[in-house]
């Protein structure tokens, strides 16, 4: 029996209606970071690179009014709702929505005035391949932005990840999850840009909110969710040791709560580069 893709399955659970509103003001930090450092014009043509379920390309299409933008992931599942999003929205005919793998892009040389990625390049199999071909789909003087993850050292992550590490015996990080932090080390990401041949690079490191409109315990059972490449240490937590680990989890997530929201200090990386 296969193995389900966790990029699916994160991409449903964002998606899935219950989460979409919370989804969309947790990432909107983020996406708001990727799109100043991208610094698209209203007309431009966008290529959003392990697009999921269609956040950001879709909040640079509203944002910009005349922009073109074509959604890529390498996982149909989150495409697909992500394509009845942009219909219903009344944005659908400047919104394209490919399924392809990001080292082989089927797509024309020079034909983007921007290329953005959020939090995808860490994931990437072969970072070196898949930056040139963002690279080769520029058009001269276009600008490609990512952003990737900070440390595991900050507040989100310690007070969730963190707290299952410290109580759960045996417990680690997978490996897998811990690509998440791949670029944290200053200066890593510049170099793999200026490696793949961009020029005028510029990397970043910014603390930002990310804001939760409802409960730590709902912002902890969403993790848990779109938390795919988590779920081996998820799973490791004994029936009798969850409710002392989840309430441990609501208490730290609550020193960030004031009122009906929770808002979150994150580390990020910002790195654009030219061609």
């Amino acid at each position: 029996m296969l193995e389900p893709d966790p990029w699916a399955v994160a991409s449903e659970a964002r998606s899935a209606s219950r989460w979409r509103r919370l989804a969309a003001s947790w990432n909107s930090g983020p996406t708001q970071a990727l799109v100043d450092a991208a610094d698209p014009a209203q007309r431009s043509f966008v290529l959003d690179l392990a697009a999921g379920s269609g956040d950001p390309a879709i909040g640079i299409a509203l944002r910009f009014s005349a922009a073109r933008v074509v959604a890529l992931d390498r996982s149909g599942a989150g495409l697909v709702t992500a394509q009845q999003v942009a219909q219903n929205l009344g944005i659908a005919e400047r919104l394209w929505f490919i399924q392809a793998d990001v080292h082989h892009l089927p797509l024309a040389n020079s034909h983007f005035d921007r290329v953005t990625c959020r939090c995808g390049i860490m994931f990437f199999d072969e970072t070196h391949a898949a930056l040139q071909e963002a690279l080769r789909v520029l058009k001269p003087g276009g600008r490609a932005a990512f952003l990737a993850w900070g440390p595991f050292e900050q507040p989100f992550f310690e007070s969730t990840l963190g707290t299952v590490l410290r109580l759960t015996p045996g417990a680690t990080l997978p490996e897998a999850a811990g690509r998440m932090f791949k670029f944290a080390r200053a200066g890593s990401l510049e170099v793999a840009l200026r490696d793949a041949g961009f020029r005028a690079i510029e990397e970043k490191h910014l603390t930002i909110n990310r804001v939760w409109a409802g409960s730590s315990r709902e912002l902890w059972e969403y993790q848990q969710e779109v938390g795919a490449l988590f779920q081996p240490m998820f799973q490791a937590i004994t029936a009798d040791a969850r409710p002392r680990i989840d309430e441990a989890v609501w208490t730290a997530l609550s020193r960030f709560q004031d009122g009906d929201t929770i808002t979150v200090p994150v580390e990020v990386v910002v790195a654009t580069g030219e061609n």
